[in-house]
């Protein structure tokens, strides 16, 4: 209690009066250790640890130790001291109910400073694998996020092991896990000791995974991509086997297929509807001018200010720009063609990002041209306008680089 309180000073006066160890005292079977890890509590644990060493081997009622604890966080400094202190086999223990190690914890956490300082100090417990065969590769694509596995292949000692191309109980690589989780990391797929061509148990190569997945296909076609670049890619030896010989799989690749182009339309459909909005909402702002009209010449009072015509000029790329896209959606209805479908798809949601972004900046500016410029309105529309194109630069970053592939 006095651990999880963070009462130091109190730690320390049960310290100095007791010489049994409270292991088992706490709830889970969690040791006092366990707790001044999970609160991440450097001083209390550095404390423990030079009192006695030996409650780092001590595991709770999960089979989790102080040093999973603290891979599980991310505790980088408590892991370090834990590891100064604690025995080389405590890195070799696994968690309930698959073994896994801390360092297999770390990976699959994302936490790639731990990773390294575990292998650091213990070079061969990456080649500890959980109950179905995964090792610490396998882990970092467990977390599906891009251009994460891509960073491992720093260390050296998994190349030496072997670790790239391992396969697990049911002989996937770890590139099988990346092709299955569309996992954007070109870097390890291109890499050179990264083998394309392995098999699993149901001799699938990891191409043939890819073509497997009916969703995401932005994330499906940045992987083909990459794996059409590597060498030595393709697809399993079930494609070459003489069509008399084997079930080709005509009728589901035809599924397949049709799945795809249905996905296409209904997206296509949903995103017809934003152009259409923003063309509704921009055509209407061209005829309701910021300031209104001059009652005598029934031109608009605000024409020689720069922020009017600024506005001027956006709301009509906007307006050209969506009517343009729904003009691209509504085209793609007349054709089932899963290619032209994609391609007109990225062309549609280009226009509308570009319509949509160029109404945002004619607010902005119909805003600073009617608002005085003596009050701080019209600076704090224009930051808040400005937030927007953080997503849009994301968004669209993420749309160049698909179109690129």
């Amino acid at each position: 209690m006095a651990v999880e309180r963070g009462h130091g000073d109190l730690v320390q006066i049960i310290i100095d009066h007791t010489s049994t160890s409270p292991a088992y005292s706490g709830i889970l079977g969690r040791t006092a250790l366990h707790s001044a890890v999970i609160r991440n509590d450097k001083e209390i644990t550095a404390k423990l640890l030079e009192w006695k060493r030996d409650l780092t081997k001590e595991v709770d009622n999960n089979g989790w130790s102080p040093l999973h604890c603290a891979a599980y966080f991310g505790y980088t400094r408590i892991v370090k001291q834990l590891v100064d202190k604690s025995h080389k086999s405590v890195a070799y223990l696994g968690i309930k109910p698959d073994k896994r190690t801390a360092l297999h914890i770390a990976a699959i956490r994302g936490h790639k400073d731990i990773v390294d300082l575990l292998l650091s100090y213990y070079p061969d417990c990456c080649e500890q694998v959980d109950d179905n065969g995964k090792n610490v590769l396998h882990f970092a694509m467990m977390k599906k996020q891009d251009n994460y596995p891509g960073m491992f292949l720093e260390n050296d000692g998994l190349r030496v092991r072997g670790l790239l191309n391992e396969g697990d109980a049911q002989g996937d690589t770890p590139l099988h896990l990346l092709a299955s989780y569309l996992v954007d990391d070109e870097e390890f797929v291109l890499d050179d000791g990264v083998d394309k061509m392995g098999l699993n148990n149901n001799n699938l190569t990891p191409k043939d995974i890819v073509s497997r997945v009916n969703d995401n296909w932005l994330e499906k076609k940045f992987v083909l991509n990459y794996l059409s670049k590597g060498k030595e890619a393709g697809i399993g030896p079930l494609s070459w086997v003489p069509s008399d010989m084997v079930d080709n799989g005509s009728s589901e690749r035809k599924d397949n297929e049709n799945n795809s182009i249905s996905a296409w339309k209904r997206a296509g459909e949903t995103h017809l509807i934003v152009a259409a909005l923003v063309a509704t909402v921009t055509f209407a702002a061209g005829f309701t001018l910021p300031g209104g009209y001059d009652q005598n010449d029934g031109m608009a009072t605000l024409t020689k200010k720069a922020a009017f015509k600024a506005f001027v000029v956006t709301d009509t790329l906007a307006m050209v720009s969506s009517v343009s896209a729904t003009f691209v959606y509504f085209y793609m209805a007349i054709y089932e063609e899963v290619e032209y479908l994609e391609k007109h798809f990225l062309w549609g949601f280009f226009l509308t990002m570009f319509g949509m972004g160029s109404m945002v900046v004619a607010f902005m500016t119909g805003m600073y041209a009617v608002l005085p410029h003596f009050s701080r309105l019209p600076i704090v529309v224009c930051i808040l306008c400005c937030c927007f194109f953080l997503l849009f630069y994301y968004l669209f970053k993420q749309a160049l680089k698909s179109a690129r592939a």
